[in-house]
């Protein structure tokens, strides 16, 4: 892949060194987009028409809900537990982008997550899948 963006829907996304790539390459616009770290520490899923997460009712896993709010976007993230046999768990968010107006638009997505031991498995430094999802700009006037 050659391109330095990749368009989704109003979202465009920047293709960073390190990062693979998973696009519908036959349209100039993507309706699907997976996203993979390097060593395989992480996978981001996103696709068009996408549900938006909905919390459990009732869950037989315990889960974590957190939000983090940065200057135009609000990132809202649902994490269950991962299963005691298992070395990942998968994670879904909604991220807002807010346009000059103040309208939200909506990216739901899910990440899936490595552990090592109890710990989520990454690269020094900031989680990689939320620098990229910081990243993501807004487009409406698509060229």
């Amino acid at each position: 892949m050659t391109d330095k963006r990749i368009l989704f829907g109003e979202f465009e996304f920047p293709v960073e060194k390190g990062l693979e790539y998973l696009i519908n390459e036959n349209v100039p616009e993507t309706d699907f987009l997976l996203i993979s770290g390097q060593h395989d520490t992480f996978s981001m899923m996103f696709e068009k028409d996408f549900p938006i997460f909905t919390v459990p009712e009732h869950s037989d896993r315990d889960y974590c809900l957190f939000e983090l709010k940065r200057s135009g976007r609000v990132i809202k993230f649902f994490c269950p537990e991962r299963h005691k046999n298992l070395d990942t768990a998968v994670w879904y968010f909604c991220m807002e982008l807010f346009d000059e107006s103040g309208e939200a638009h909506t990216l739901p997505g899910q990440v899936r997550v490595e552990f090592d031991g109890d710990t989520i498995r990454q690269p020094r430094g900031k989680l990689k899948f939320l620098e990229v999802l910081e990243n993501v700009q807004l487009v409406l006037n698509k060229i």
